[in-house]
């Protein structure tokens, strides 16, 4: 077992490592399995981690390794992790949800020669995966973690990979992002220190742990000693059982995307006496409405309320933001804000000029530590984001091309513009249907607005459409005419679709936008 001094931190384990010598009784994640509590110390969690680690190298598994683990998402998920990466081999997180095709897709990209499974999901994974005979499933419920083992000292370094997590893929096959245990380091670093996160702390785990904002969760509890908590994941669509949950765990530290606590507030139950115990709530994902912001600031004075951006690509977040009342009250939407610590942002502008100047618009590049080390087995994609530095060509400096508008405020601040591939031509205009989003959602009867593009030979048949949830009821005219008041007459939507139900969700809980587009066609 390593023995890293208290500041030497070489690999994401180092923080469990450390804080189960401080903390060995202290409960380290909490979760639900069938209806029931569970819950593992440090110690334990330390301790079964060097013993499975050790399995999994006898059974064959060799440094380097991309290692999947398919389950629901439970304490077992986290002992995975953590023996994945202590047997020097780097964990990719499965969707027990996604369709077959697309986890044999990252099984073949991964090159897998095994899977970690548990009871709950062991019958499902040798169903989906039957079709690949030479992936060896293991079934981590199935080892006995008194067994004796001699922990061999890892061989990791902290340039090493750590994890690699599959988004979408424009082809239509998802991109295995890949991610050191260097980029985590420094992005939870950061992290710990600007929200102060300590032992005392209760931290949640919203997020699916293939979706990157999990990282946010999962290290900072280690680094700091805290507990962390996974939220239930039926409770994603039981929203008053989820405002219950994070008061009965006493969560101080909650991270979730931006239209979780647009639902949490329409169900009512959000009141000022509520959630005296936490202390930062963090939205990152998503455009964060101001409506949104504006009732929580209102509700909740005591806590901190912060604005992440930042692509899988990146480690989670690049940029943040504390808002402010005059965030919420302005005619602009809220800032993404200023870079994180060891980040450099830069913008490309239409004319191909890279500045950072005040009032500059275009794709937003970042720099910097936490940036990945590409796409797993995509040489091709991999060379379209990475690209070299262009403000100049001195010497190797990579940058990644994040796809995204940004504009930068007069205070520095930057401002999310929308996609460069949500960027239609409509009449001969070229528009930013986040642009239009972003004036609807600035609107007070408005909760949720999504923007869509139903194209067509026709230029009579091409249309904009909005899919919209409004506080009170709202008919077209009225709305219109509001972003009429804003907008140009070619950037108002043709047709509008409101919504009383939830809109619909991909499964890292984006809107779908196909979907959306569906409701038009």
């Amino acid at each position: 077992m390593k023995n890293p001094s208290a500041n030497m931190i070489v690999t994401v384990c180092d923080y469990l490592e450390r804080s189960a010598k401080k903390f060995p009784e202290k409960v380290a994640v909490q979760g639900v399995r069938l209806g029931h509590i569970e819950a593992i110390t440090y110690a334990e969690l330390n301790t079964f981690s060097d013993r499975f680690s050790e399995f999994l190298r006898a059974q064959g598994v060799t440094r380097g390794e991309f290692i999947p683990f398919f389950m629901f998402k439970e304490i077992d998920s986290i002992k995975s992790i953590f023996s994945i990466l202590k047997a020097d081999c780097a964990y990719v997180p499965l969707d027990c949800k996604s369709p077959e095709g697309r986890l044999l897709s990252i099984i073949k990209s991964c090159k897998a020669k095994f899977i970690i499974v548990n009871e709950r999901s062991e019958s499902l994974a040798e169903r989906v995966f039957s079709a690949i005979p030479t992936l060896k499933i293991i079934n981590i419920s199935e080892f006995v973690s008194d067994t004796a083992f001699v922990f061999s000292a890892s061989l990791n370094i902290s340039v090493d990979l750590a994890y690699v997590l599959f988004t979408s893929g424009s082809t239509g096959t998802p991109k295995g992002v890949m991610i050191s245990h260097q980029a985590i380091i420094d992005y939870i670093g950061w992290c710990t220190e600007t929200y102060n996160i300590t032992a005392i702390d209760h931290v949640s785990n919203h997020a699916p742990l293939y979706f990157d904002n999990s990282t946010f969760d999962i290290y900072t509890s280690m680094a700091a000693g805290a507990t962390l908590h996974l939220v239930p994941e039926e409770f994603n669509v039981m929203l008053p059982r989820l405002i219950d949950w994070i008061e009965d765990n006493r969560i101080s530290i909650f991270f979730c995307v931006p239209s979780i606590l647009t639902l949490m507030l329409q169900t009512g139950r959000l009141r000022t006496e509520r959630f005296v115990e936490l202390k930062h709530l963090i939205c990152a994902g998503e455009v964060l409405p101001t409506t949104t912001a504006k009732k929580i600031l209102g509700l909740f004075p005591h806590l901190q309320l912060t604005n992440m951006y930042g692509p899988t690509e990146i480690t989670v977040d690049c940029t943040y933001h504390v808002i402010r009342e005059a965030d919420v009250t302005s005619s602009t939407s809220i800032p993404i804000g200023k870079p994180r610590r060891n980040m450099q942002l830069m913008v490309l502008t239409d004319d191909g000029a890279v500045t950072n100047e005040r009032g500059a618009i275009g794709e937003l590049m970042v720099r910097g530590s936490s940036v990945s080390y590409g796409y797993l087995d995509n040489y091709a994609k991999t060379q379209e984001a990475f690209v070299q530095n262009p403000a100049h060509s001195l010497y190797p400096d990579m940058v990644y091309k994040t796809g995204d508008r940004v504009t930068i405020g007069e205070e520095g601040l930057y401002y999310y513009c929308g996609r460069l591939d949500n960027q239609i031509k409509h009449l001969g205009y070229r528009i930013e249907l986040g642009e239009i989003e972003a004036n609807a959602l600035l609107l007070d009867t408005v909760l949720e607005a999504v923007a869509v593009y139903r194209s067509s030979t026709s230029m009579f048949e091409s249309a904009i459409c909005m899919a919209v949830k409004t506080t009170v009821p709202t008919d077209v005219r009225t709305l219109r005419a509001a972003l009429t008041s804003v907008l140009p007459p070619y950037m108002i939507p043709g047709h509008f679709v409101f919504l009383d139900s939830d809109f619909p969700r991909t499964p890292n809980g984006k809107y779908d936008r196909a979907s959306i587009l569906g409701l038009f066609v």
